[in-house]
């Protein structure tokens, strides 16, 4: 299924395509996971509803959103979703303040900008509660330190991958807008191109798509996900006065996420083949590593939006524009979703 969608925001044009459509189920997973999986059974509803969703960037971090599209997940909570792919946070965030979209995730640093700037966001889940980043640099740099004077890529000023590669230079003792050229190339795919290409010297990447870095024998310099700092990296977004108006709607959303996780921890074989399919990647060494190192590292049974999770980002975007510390995180989340899919023990 393609879908092509084009947004206006100020000058800005958006185009997004929308994701493949629906593949054929994993193999049978042991009794035991099968059974846990069959445990996370969600509160029926009418079929269906239809909502339009995308996402920021062909990443890991949406994972679970392309395993509940591909197998049925949301047609099981009742849900038609047009999933559509737009490259880019900053340009994600756009689209749904323009409402050309209804459900968008990408990250919360993107979205405390938007709200800092006027709009009305909310949080209903954080599909990334840590940075799900290895921090890349080119062959001779062995170190972090060794990134003085380099030129270190992120996707775009004040998205995600721009705060956690702060993050990650502040933690090492490097002043960032000093130390370093910060050097934005649009979306996580130009970035890791850029890598390869040598236009950038260093930059943060993530399974399975840093397989084509270590092939090249670029160096991880720091594991991010490891070190299990608190981050907004991937948020499941929307307007308030859509939330608002749409609650049940958004309950079926974020129910089909959390148990789209436990049946890829019960079908390994399907989950990689969904992510296989969004990477155009047949290399299985290299999803097996990315399955690893999502389902045990980054994400977890119940997606909670956390204010300690924007605190990176207040702190990094609020140096330089005083209307961050104006926003109330605390108002700009909503946990009551995930906590009623916790309620009902849909995560396991």
């Amino acid at each position: 299924m393609t879908k092509t969608l084009a947004v206006l925001v100020a000058s800005l044009a958006i185009l997004a395509t929308a994701c493949g459509g629906g593949g054929a189920g994993g193999p049978a997973a042991t009794t035991t996971a099968s059974q846990a999986a069959a445990s996370a059974s969600p509160t029926a509803r009418p079929c269906c509803t239809k909502v339009t969703a995308a996402y920021s960037n062909i990443s890991a971090d949406d994972w679970l959103s392309c395993y509940a599209f591909e197998k049925g997940v949301f047609t099981d909570n009742g849900l038609t979703v047009d999933l559509q792919s737009i490259n880019g946070g900053t340009q994600t965030s756009a689209a749904l303040l323009a409402g050309s979209v209804q459900i968008a995730q990408f990250g919360g640093a993107e979205a405390l900008s938007a709200n800092a700037g006027g709009g009305d966001l909310v949080v209903v889940a954080n599909l990334a509660p840590v940075y799900p980043y290895k921090l890349y640099a080119a062959k001779g740099i062995t170190s972090i330190q060794g990134l003085k004077g380099k030129k270190v890529g992120v996707s775009n000023a004040g998205g995600s991958s721009d705060i956690a590669t702060r993050a990650a230079l502040k933690s090492a003792g490097l002043d960032p807008d000093k130390d370093v050229n910060i050097v934005p190339v649009g979306s996580h795919a130009n970035r890791t191109a850029a890598l390869l290409a040598g236009t950038i010297d260093a930059g943060v990447d993530d399974p399975p798509e840093d397989v084509e870095l270590v092939k090249a024998g670029l160096t991880v310099l720091v594991d991010l996900a490891g070190q299990k700092l608190p981050a907004a990296n991937t948020g499941v977004i929307m307007q308030r006065t859509f939330l608002n108006a749409n609650k049940e709607t958004v309950q079926a959303y974020v129910d089909s996420l959390t148990i789209a996780r436990v049946k890829m921890k019960a079908d390994k074989a399907g989950a990689t083949a969904v992510l296989g399919k969004y990477f155009k990647l047949d290399n299985q060494t290299a999803l097996d590593g990315a399955y690893d190192f999502f389902m045990n590292e980054v994400t977890v049974p119940y997606l909670y939006p956390e204010v300690v999770q924007f605190r990176d980002a207040v702190s990094i975007l609020g140096a330089g524009n005083p209307n961050i510390a104006k926003v109330d995180i605390s108002k700009m989340i909503d946990r009551s979703f995930v906590q009623s899919a916790q309620d009902r023990k849909l995560g396991g």
